[in-house]
This record gives structure tokens, sequence and C-alpha cells, in this order.
């Protein structure tokens, strides 16, 4: 039901209305968790409106549902003005803030304000290398929010941390997590540099004008996003991005891209696009085994095998736990990036030594 509904969704076609002819409230109720689970109630709830009215949930759902929808609608408005605030901000001094995923990303929607949001990811740079370099627009873009009375975090090497009135901003110095595989990930990452030829989009007719990186930026950073959570958070609403981008714009890689665990995954993402989500790429010359790999990545998507909240209270129990699965993402991300496992479990043992109290954290914590 939720993959026909997010079919026609992404689409704007009709709805296969075989899936519901039979349904009842309780598939409904289950449809719709699974579907705010995942990221995509909103998406979900545009298939909805292409049903016959007899074929719909029932009405106490629909109510439900569509308040749900509204939240996200006034939401995405809100970000929409912080980024373009932003934006302004940083041009008044020199700075070119891109802002990655998000609002931005959601101008190739059907229904922009119904893409989930959940941070702001920004790149920054400066606009004139001769006056200020790139590594000093990005430090000077913390610096304002420190003055602003904005609490600035560094997480790791990757971003910076902060508030901007309410709403949380990461300020990126790399894209990739590069530590995991420097080789690939490291040139990937300065490729990304590259090729960010940002470009202007609009949204609510004008109202808001967002800066967004190349199309050929979001195919590689938004599959590189979802690969960074595949065992550990991916969900359908990464599928949703991708099939987006394959809808506006295809599947056209950079001929420098050699990597055949890449290949195979970014294959494995497209073919479940093409199962049920309609897409239609040709995937041959892509590496053998990505129909495999397609439907692990479905697994992970849909029934994880280690979940975000421990399940456990024991100590010992919670430290067994969160060990495997550290093993089984270091194994996903070997997979998909030839990352080293024994870095991925040494970013992990860093990561819990730097913050002692997370070693047996729940991950329930408010």
């Amino acid at each position: 039901m939720l993959f026909a509904l997010l079919k026609g969704s992404l689409n704007n076609t009709a709805v296969v209305q075989e899936e519901f002819e039979s349904a009842s409230a309780q598939d409904w109720e289950q449809c719709c968790a699974i579907a705010a689970k995942q990221g995509v109630l909103a998406l979900a709830w545009d298939g909805v409106q292409l049903l016959p009215k007899d074929l719909q949930p029932p009405k106490q759902l629909k109510f439900k549902w569509a308040m749900s929808v509204d939240k996200y609608e006034a939401r995405h408005r809100r970000y929409c003005q912080t980024v373009q605030e932003l934006q302004q901000l940083y041009k008044e001094h020199g700075i070119v803030a891109v802002q990655m995923k998000g609002v931005g990303f959601s101008a190739g929607y059907n229904q922009p304000h119904h893409r989930e949001g959940g941070d702001i990811d920004i790149y920054t740079y400066s606009a004139d290398i001769s006056r200020m370099s790139h590594r000093e627009a990005n430090s000077l873009a913390d610096k304002l929010m420190e003055q602003m009375g904005n609490h600035v975090e560094m997480h790791g090497y990757k971003h910076s941390n902060f508030y901007y009135k309410g709403i949380p901003v990461e300020n990126h110095k790399y894209f990739l997590n590069v530590q995991i595989n420097r080789k690939f990930l490291g040139w990937l990452d300065e490729f990304l540099h590259k090729v960010i030829g940002p470009e202007e989009v609009q949204l609510y007719n004008g109202e808001y004008k967002i800066l967004v990186p190349s199309p050929m930026f979001n195919t590689l950073f938004i599959s590189c996003h979802a690969f960074q959570h595949y065992g550990s958070g991916i969900a359908l609403h990464h599928l949703y991005d991708w099939a987006v981008i394959l809808k506006n714009h295809g599947l056209h890689l950079p001929c420098e891209l050699k990597n055949e665990k890449f290949l195979r995954a970014i294959a494995a993402m497209t073919h479940l696009c093409n199962l049920h989500l309609g897409s239609s790429i040709d995937l041959s010359g892509y590496p053998d085994g990505y129909e495999e790999m397609s439907d692990e990545m479905l697994k992970e998507m849909l029934y994880p095998i280690y979940s975000k909240v421990v399940p456990h209270t024991n100590y010992a129990k919670i430290f067994i736990y969160k060990t495997k699965k550290v093993l089984r993402s270091a194994k996903l991300a070997n997979d998909v990036f030839g990352a080293s496992i024994f870095a991925r479990i040494m970013e992990s043992f860093i990561a819990h030594v730097m913050h002692p109290s997370t070693i047996f954290g729940r991950g329930d914590e408010k």
C-alpha cells in the first residue's frame, strides 16, 4: 500500500487501486504508521489524495493524517525563511552559503512542502578568494553565529553545529566521512567541492530564493548520504530522494568514478526505485550483484536488525548489542565504500571515549 501511494505521489499518476480494494482500517493504520516512521508521511498523503473517495482511509485516520501534514507544511515554510536569512546574512560578509538536501532539494518535489526535513545543512565558502580563503570564510561563518549569541560546537572534523532561531544547523567543512576511506571518499569529497556549482531555486512562487548545489553534486551527495545511513538508519525518505534525482535528472555519474562497490550500491538503490517507485533506468553495465544488495537495503529500511533504541537495560547486554551494531555498520560501509572496517570501529571507539556517557546509553535519551 505504501509503495503504491509513494509511486503515485512521486509521478503524479493514478495509484494502483487493487492494493486498496480490500484494505481494512487496521491496514490503513499500519500503512500510516510505517509512513511516519520512514519519514514519508506527507508524501504518502499525496498518494491518498489520488485515490477515489471510497478507497481512501477511514475519516478519523484521514483527519489525524491531514493534521500531521499541516505541521510538515508549516515547518517547511519556516525552514525556507531561515535558510534565506542565513544565506543573506553570510552574503553581507563575503560568504557563500549553499544549502544541501533540505528545503532547497525539496524544490524538485511535486509538493516541496511535503518533504520531511531535520536540520539545515550548509556549506560555506568565500565569495572572493582574493579577499578571504574558503577556509577563513567557513570559520568566519561560525564566528558570526557566536557573535550573535549562538553556541557553536564542532562535531568532529566534518561540520560544526549551532542553533539559529531554534533550528539546528550544520556548517560543513567536509561533505563525507572521509576518515573511513581516505583514498576513495577523500577523492570523492574533493570532487564534490569542484562540482558544487550553486544555482538558485525559488519556492512559494518566488517568495523564497535559495542557493543549492548542482545536479551532479546532488546525485553524488544524496546517494552518499543515504549510504552513510546504511546499517544505521537508512529509510524510505532516502530512497524517495534518490527517486526524485532519477526522475528529474536521470542517472548521470562522472566518468572518473570507477569504484566498483560504490557503483554496485548506486545500481542497487536505483533498482529499488525501478521496482517500487516507477523509475525506468537501464542498469546494464553496472557491477553484478546489485539485485542482492538491493534486497539487503530494503530489509535495512523496513526491518533493520538493530534499532536506534537499544532493547536492553542490562549493561552487559547493552554493550554487546551496540558492539554487534557497530560491526554490522562497518561491514555495510565496506560493502558500499570499500571503507576500512577497522577505521569504522576505531571511529566509534574514539567517539565513545570522548563521550563516556554514551557507552551504556540506550539511545532513548531526550
